[in-house]
């Protein structure tokens, strides 16, 4: 669809919102920067009073920034850092904890349910969900392990996404359409609406939905295929709340999320120069490589209030389904063409379905003297993963060989079940000085098989697999009050990821690892968060330093890919928020990250990492300012400009027995936006990425692609566009 044609529908939609809504009045300025309540510590608290380094992004600030996925958002946090090659497929980076490896370092939650795999078996290191942010409350960051409230691949922190509850005190909507350009590339745009609807004062019900095409920008001239990654995201929220007895509320929440994707950003470099091999922004495959994913998540949470404490349950049942295909030409080609005797090419198909059931209780107490929390967790996750190796017939289109679909046919089915008890208690021994302390005990159970069949492996065979392992870890966070503005804190806590087998085939020589243990790693922070010149200058700065032990390494052992546990890794820096309001209406932030991520001893010949050398996608530095400024123009109208200047330094990608580590080149990115506000009404124009940086968020598979290309992903380039929306 051309760009003037989706404007017609943005002027269409902003028309039929209008005629629905009801009168407001415009934002006024702020004059100091703004109070902000996090959750945590698993209770609402003020951030400034939090012991340890959060990020909160709100959804109102997001919105005017047009910060809808990772790419959007992830630089606006210090130290945060993505590693991607295509929409769904994402690595999440925190404070330069990160080795590869098959499971997550960062847990994701969805309000109070964890979502994504805690296990390696089911590639939830590179899966993490990434949910569209309309109608988000905000976005947390919580940075270092979080084992004690948060348990597993909690590693280098969480990222929460806190979603608006529905409203019982009033009606309200919001209708929102989008249309752009991306550079190099194709038009794209979105459709996003949502209403709340209160029923009586007990009970009401928000409904939100959205649509969004993302233009493609990589061309394939091999296939002579243009805008191959264009990728389209649909999904929705439904949630109803209850008040049936004046102390028990209960929320229920049913959320889908689709991604579906023709094709990876993924550009072809020269190994040497890192320049395009067949021109800017261009790849060769043999045939395009979908990846379609599809997120659905339930739960119910209720919250009975006792009065000396509030008793809370959490029950959630999430599934995702992954279908993906890869070209694997340059791998299997030469091989098949020689065994068969005629050119052929190669290709795998994925399935991956996972099912999640969890289930949290947990007591907490008022705000007192003697603050304190108990709780137990339970959850059971069951993977199924099935990788199917064919032979392509290079004609055009190319197509399956039929007869030759199941060359290596691999079916891994596993079943990961964990329990836990945990508790926290926070004593305010003054007013000025508390000290909090937690700990949790987390037993989780593994058991997996593995069916392997096909003409290049022979009869089928099952190799399974099993594990079983407790862990402790805790929390100790003395904070002490200097006065009411400043707060100075240190913290000292553990966390972990499961080990659990290594399920591969029963022909693999006896030297192959059968099965990883756990890492984990131990963080020492202290901070400071401070509100100076009356409140019109917020600080928020740490310093930390981690240590981490068993480190778990994806490595490839005579063909065969597992998970191993290395040696020890380090990583120590500072970051820093400062927040500036110098008069009203103009709100000035700036963020900084100095990381230093390294290996202590080194991985082994699987992988060729030694001592000293940095951590995978861990920049030394990293940063970014951002500026909002509105004034009123006239009548009940407000203007507003702002934008955000990012940058990402130096980094190095995966550990590589053969060629070592590919030096990634640093780059700035800036985005910019300015629009009109009226009554209820509001029009925008924006920019991402408008200096055009080629910013590589990965670089992998050298020797996997013709001519040993690596294939470096980029993030979008340059993209403008406007925005209409109405809400009521």
């Amino acid at each position: 669809m051309k760009l003037v044609t989706k404007l017609n529908l943005l002027a269409g939609a902003a028309f039929f919102a209008s005629s629905v809504s009801f009168a407001a009045q415009a934002q006024t300025a702020p004059t100091a920067v703004g109070e902000v309540v996090v959750t945590a510590n698993k209770r609402a608290e003020k951030l400034k009073d939090v012991a340890q380094e959060v990020t909160s992004l709100s959804g109102s600030a997001l919105d005017l920034q047009q910060a809808a996925h990772f790419e959007d958002y992830v630089n606006l946090v210090p130290g945060f850092n993505m590693v991607s090659a295509q929409e769904g497929q994402t690595r999440l980076v925190l404070d330069g904890v990160n080795a590869g490896g098959d499971s997550a370092t960062v847990a994701t939650y969805v309000d109070e349910t964890p979502y994504g795999s805690a296990t390696g078996l089911a590639n939830g290191g590179v899966l993490a969900p990434d949910l569209d942010t309309f109608d988000v409350n905000r976005v947390e960051v919580l940075h270092g392990p979080q084992g004690t409230l948060y348990g597993a691949s909690s590693l280098g922190g969480v990222l929460k996404f806190v979603t608006n509850a529905p409203d019982p005190t009033h009606y309200a909507g919001k209708i929102e359409v989008d249309g752009e350009n991306t550079d190099h590339g194709g038009d794209g745009g979105s459709v996003k609406a949502m209403v709340n609807v209160p029923i009586g004062d007990k009970i009401a019900v928000r409904v939100s939905g959205f649509y969004a095409d993302d233009g493609g920008f990589i061309d394939d001239p091999n296939r002579g295929a243009k805008d191959i990654n264009e990728t389209k995201f649909n999904g929705g929220r439904v949630g109803i709340y209850l008040h049936p007895i004046d102390k028990l509320t209960i929320r229920l929440t049913a959320a889908a999320q689709d991604i579906i994707s023709n094709g990876d950003s993924v550009e072809d470099l020269n190994p040497t120069t890192l320049q395009p091999l067949y021109g800017q922004l261009t790849q060769s495959r043999t045939f395009a490589q979908p990846n379609d994913i599809t997120y659905r998540l339930y739960n119910a949470t209720a919250d009975y209030d006792f009065g000396f404490a509030d008793l809370l349950s959490s029950t959630s049942y999430g599934t995702l389904h992954q279908s993906l295909t890869e070209d694997a030409t340059a791998l299997y080609g030469p091989l098949l063409t020689g065994a068969l005797g005629e050119p052929l090419g190669a290709g795998i198909d994925q399935e991956l379905e996972q099912q999640k059931f969890t289930q949290e209780v947990r007591l907490t107490s008022k705000a007192q003297k003697l603050e304190w929390l108990v709780g137990g967790f339970f959850t059971r996750e069951r993977n199924e993963l099935n990788q199917d190796l064919g032979a392509v017939d290079l004609a055009h289109p190319p197509q399956f060989v039929p007869g030759l679909g199941g060359l290596e046919f691999v079916a891994l089915d596993s079943v990961y079940s964990e329990y836990a008890a945990f508790g926290n208690v926070d004593y305010h021994f003054t007013d000025q000085f508390d000290l909090s302390v937690g700990g949790r005990y987390s037993h989780n159970d593994q058991s997996a098989g593995q069916v392997t069949s096909g003409l290049l492996v022979g009869p089928a065979s099952n190799d399974p697999g099993s594990s079983s392992e407790g862990v402790f870890t805790f929390a100790v966070a003395p904070k002490y009050k200097i006065n009411d503005d400043v707060t100075v804190y240190a913290r000292v806590s553990k966390g972990y990821r499961p080990g659990g087998p290594n399920v591969i085939s029963p022909l693999a020589p006896a030297t192959v690892p059968r099965s990883f243990q756990s890492d984990s790693l131990i963080d020492y922070e202290g901070g400071i968060k401070a509100d100076l010149l009356d409140k019109t200058v917020s600080v928020d700065a740490s310093i930390f330093y981690i240590d981490w032990s068993r480190i778990q390494l994806l490595a490839d052992d005579n063909g065969f890919g597992v998970n191993v546990n290395g040696g020890k890794a380090k990583s120590q820096g500072v970051t820093g928020t400062v927040s500036y309001v110098p008069f009203p209406g103009l709100n000035l932030t700036g963020n900084l990250a100095y990381t230093d991520a390294a290996l202590e001893s080194n991985t082994g010949a699987l992988l060729g990492g030694v001592s000293g050398d940095p951590l995978p996608y861990s920049a030394k530095w990293t940063g970014g300012f951002t500026a909002e400024y509105s004034h009123a123009i006239m009548y009940d109208a407000r203007g507003y400009i702002g934008g955000g200047l990012h940058y990402v330094g130096d980094r190095k990608a995966d550990f590589d027995p053969n060629i070592g580590q590919v030096a990634l080149p640093s780059y700035v990115a800036l985005d910019l936006h300015l629009g009109v506000e009226w009554q209820n009404y509001r029009a925008e124009l924006y920019a991402k990425n408008l200096s055009d940086a080629r910013g590589i968020l990965s670089a992998t598979g050298y020797g996997a692609t013709p001519n040993g290309a690596i294939q470096a992903g980029v993030m979008r380039p340059r993209t403008v566009g406007i925005s209409l929306s109405a809400k009521y």
